[in-house]
């Protein structure tokens, strides 16, 4: 019996000692698992086998934000024909530490989708099995490289179609230091440049509170702050905000021929400068920076220049009181100063004038009746149209813009620019708008229009069409790259040789070219010549003469 007892103890001890065995080694084992975790890894340091995705070694597809985005802006949208069409602008990102040297873009658009119309870029289309569309836009030569933490600007087009799709899937194909990579988006992220602090906007109708009102001659014009016009007993114009009379050196302007005349019938050449936008660069509508121009520069007018379409601007997402605001300040200064003022509608994206014409409208009936004392402020209704034919598009529209202006106001200077980015000046010989006191614009980079633009407007002047330059630069069409300091000079023979007046674009430290002030100056005013950048420099001899 103790015999038995003896093995049964030992048989249950050598149980109780596997059992112990294993149940330690599933311990240690499960310890080691815990310590090699990432949370537990010293420093928050990965392993070697916990690499993420997205290595510079492993992949050739950039991950989303690493070298570069796109993002697909939409604007104006309306229904005609039962298709509906939507203006997108399309910028492309360049978030690396790297130049974007060329880029190509492939999205789908849905089925039946027509490009209607594009700028600043090509346009290939394809058509799927299944009936999709897609289009390929590629660069122009002024956009094709984009500096690191910039991105594309003025890159925009319109689609039509029978269906409701939203653009946001995108494969983008990037040339960085020689090497090609791919970013594709399939649009479902909700990581958006919105999150990472990037614009992103959209349009909303709802906030334009135009109400339309009839006038004697049948056109319906507005006020963009939702009152009615207000009659002459009621004009908010007639002075400036600083209370000073408006009286310029020369007084009103008069066209006389292709010449430019003041009151007294001496002809008068304008030579001065245009701002960047006003709504991102705000502060370079002061006086002392006007002054500077003035007396510095011998600049006596300055362009007011409000985007309307591209991000912040007066049709897209902008603070409209602001901007009036900005362009009150602006005036009001000029007038002080015995300078003349051009407001600019600056369209852009927005190629055809008529895509924002009900507010063009309402907003110049409202400058004119409260400028309509002031003999000092010209009116420049549409910036650079494109893809817009003169007779069709731009004069019909010239001719209600103007009609509004001219309740108010019968003698103002208004420029209307023209086809091209305003280059076919052309096209309005023999076409010209049946108001004495107009001026067709012509804007030019010396970079990139050279002969054959020149030739151009010597031929309308020589044809009897009034020109004014109301805005250049000596780099190319982007505002950027190199200057081309022969071409400048050959534009500026032509331009004193012929009395055309002319604005430099741009008033402000833009890191390009064509900014007239320093990257690195924060001076918004009393700049010396160290503070200016070689545009500037260039510009300030140019405009003394």
């Amino acid at each position: 019996m103790d015999k038995k007892k003896k093995i049964l103890i030992g048989a249950v001890l050598t149980v109780v000692i596997l059992l112990a065995g294993v149940m330690a080694g599933f311990l240690i084992a499960n310890a080691e698992k815990k310590g090699s975790s990432p949370q537990n890894v010293e420093n928050g340091a990965l392993t070697n086998n916990e690499r993420p995705v997205y290595d510079e070694k492993e992949s050739t597809e950039s991950p989303k934000n690493q070298e570069a985005q796109a993002q697909f802006t939409p604007g104006n949208a309306w229904e005609s024909d039962g298709r509906k069409y939507i203006q997108y602008e399309l910028n492309i990102f360049s978030t690396g530490k790297k130049n974007i040297e060329s880029w190509k873009i492939t999205f789908p658009a849905g089925s039946g989708t027509v490009m209607e119309q594009s700028w600043n870029c090509g346009v290939e289309s394809s058509t799927a099995e299944d009936g999709t569309v897609s289009f390929t836009l590629s660069p122009v030569d002024y956009n094709r490289e984009i500096p690191a933490g910039e991105h594309t600007q003025g890159i925009g087009f319109i689609i039509s179609r029978t269906e409701n799709y939203e653009l946001k899937a995108y494969q983008l194909e990037a040339v960085i230091e020689g090497v090609a990579v791919t970013v594709t988006d399939d649009g479902q992220s909700g990581d958006s440049l919105a999150e990472q602090g990037q614009d992103n906007h959209q349009s909303d109708d709802s906030q334009t509170g135009i109400i339309k009102e009839e006038t004697q001659n049948g056109q319906t014009c507005g006020s963009s702050d939702g009152s009615q016009n207000s009659d002459s007993s009621g004009k908010s114009g007639g002075s400036s905000g600083t209370g000073s009379s408006p009286r310029p050196a020369s007084g009103g302007l008069r066209v006389s021929g292709t010449t430019l005349t003041d009151a007294s019938g001496n002809a008068v050449q304008l030579r001065g400068v245009s701002t960047h936008g006003l709504a991102w660069f705000p502060e370079y509508v002061n006086k002392e920076a006007f002054e500077t121009l003035r007396d510095d520069w011998g600049a006596n007018v300055v362009r007011l220049a409000m985007y309307t379409e591209e991000y912040g601007g007066y049709c897209n997402g902008g603070d409209k009181e602001a901007l009036k605001q900005l362009i009150d300040d602006g005036v009001s200064y000029a007038t002080e100063l015995g300078m003349y003022v051009i407001i600019d509608w600056h369209i852009l994206s927005d190629g055809n004038p008529n895509l924002n014409k009900e507010e063009a409208k309402a907003f110049f009936s409202e400058m004119a009746d409260k400028y309509a004392g002031h003999n000092n402020v010209i009116y420049e209704i549409c910036n650079e149209p494109q893809n817009s034919d003169w007779n069709g598009q731009i004069k019909p529209y010239a001719e209600e813009v103007i009609s509004c202006i001219r309740q108010y106001d019968s003698s103002a200077l208004i420029l209307v620019g023209t086809n091209t980015w305003s280059q076919d000046i052309d096209a309005v010989a023999g076409n010209e708008l049946d108001d004495d006191n107009v001026m067709y614009v012509l804007h030019f980079y010396a970079g990139t229009h050279k002969a054959s633009l020149r030739s151009k407007l010597e031929s309308a002047l020589n044809a009897g069409v009034p020109v004014f330059v109301s805005e250049c630069s000596i780099c190319d069409a982007s505002g950027n790259g190199g200057i081309d300091y022969d071409s400048a000079q050959s534009w500026l023979d032509l331009l004193n040789d012929r009395g055309v007046s002319f604005l430099a674009w741009s008033l402000s430290n833009k890191n390009e070219t064509s900014a007239l002030i320093q990257p690195g100056c924060s001076k918004t005013g009393g700049w010396t010549e160290d503070d200016l950048s070689e545009t500037g420099r260039w510009f300030r001899k140019a405009i003394q003469g």
